[in-house]
Formats: structure tokens, C-alpha cells, sequence
């Protein structure tokens, strides 16, 4: 994963993040990556949703529903969460 900060350096790392929200849940992100090589797509799948929904929680400018698209050798495969079904409110 490559991430193009606003400086426009080029940066390998291991997840990216980014967007309003983003500065909320970088701690929350190495927390829950700290034991862990690799995930299973859908370990991938139930950690963005967990990130994502405390993001919005503290954000008031990210949306209040969770969109996801797991891209593989398969193709796209799209997800809506509705705002009453992520796994995190305050």
C-alpha cells in the first residue's frame, strides 16, 4: 500500500488512512494490527468497519453510513452499512 500525503511523497506503508476522520483512529488502527502479519479478508472487512465507525463517531464531518469494496482477482465486491448498523456509536 502506497499512500501520497498532501506533500506529494510517494510512501510505502502497511495500511493507509486518510480524510477527517482519519487522526481520530490512528491509535485504534495500530491497536487492533498490533498481533497481526496478515487478515483474512474477512477480518479486513470487520476492521475497517470498527475503524470507520469511530472515525464518524468523533468526526462530525465524515458521512454516517459505511461503504465498502474488497477488490480482488474476482472482481469488485460492493457493501453498504446503514448509519443504524455500525458497529459503533457514542
Amino acid at each position: 500500500v502506497y499512500s501520497i500525503p498532501l506533500g506529494g511523497a510517494c510512501i510505502r506503508q502497511r495500511v493507509a488512512i486518510g480524510g477527517s476522520g482519519s487522526t481520530y483512529i490512528y491509535g485504534l488502527l495500530d491497536s487492533l494490527l498490533e498481533d497481526k502479519d496478515t487478515l483474512t479478508r474477512d477480518e479486513a472487512l470487520t476492521l475497517v468497519k470498527k475503524c470507520l465507525s469511530h472515525a464518524m463517531a468523533r468526526d462530525g464531518s465524515s458521512g454516517g453510513v459505511i461503504r465498502t469494496v474488497v477488490i480482488d482477482k474476482n472482481g469488485c465486491e460492493r457493501d453498504f452499512t446503514p448509519g443504524d448498523k455500525v458497529p459503533f456509536t457514542i
